[in-house]
């Protein structure tokens, strides 16, 4: 076996490849005549204040991004304020989000990604009750020492059932 570097000619030949079988087995990304459908790539962010709207008293944000519209998911990430940590807020944030996503959208799973550096995050998340997916092993890159990311994710079905 040799490895050689793909020229347009070896593309091509992919390219026909592909037309075998169906897409939607080769992809979990939107599908529509047999070729991929381009992503929404909207983002949502939502802002969570102490009181009403006023900015001095921000408790941090919840963003939501690469919406799948065939997999109805999509992923967020969140910060909470510096002075807010330690009490509590992120997974408040985290829950009321969770709880805005599911009453106003179609979406069946969300899911983020964090560093296993990221104790409270990892916390937060098992505390409501996440599932842990999956491991990136040695991932993340910070301060020259490579990380594992944990991806976690929670389905519609399961954050209805934690709220009977």
């Amino acid at each position: 076996m040799t490895i050689i570097e793909a020229t347009s000619e070896h593309n091509e030949i992919f390219a026909r490849w592909s037309l075998h079988g169906r897409l939607e087995e080769r992809t979990c990304r939107p599908v529509m005549d047999g070729r991929r459908v381009p992503g929404d790539s909207g983002i949502l962010v939502l802002a969570f204040c102490m009181n009403g709207n006023d900015l001095t008293e921000l408790m941090g944000r919840v963003i939501c991004f690469d919406f799948n519209s065939r997999n109805k998911s999509a992923e967020f990430g969140y910060i909470v304020n510096p002075d807010c940590r330690g009490r509590g807020m992120g997974s408040k944030m985290v829950a009321e989000a969770l709880d805005h996503l599911f009453a106003t959208s179609d979406l069946n799973k969300l899911y983020c990604q964090t560093g296993a550096f990221n104790t409270p995050s990892v916390r937060m998340l098992k505390k409501l009750g996440f599932n842990r997916d999956g491991i990136l092993r040695e991932h993340h890159e910070l301060d020259t020492v490579l990380w594992d990311d944990y991806i976690y994710s929670m389905l519609r079905s399961e954050w209805e059932k934690r709220l009977i």
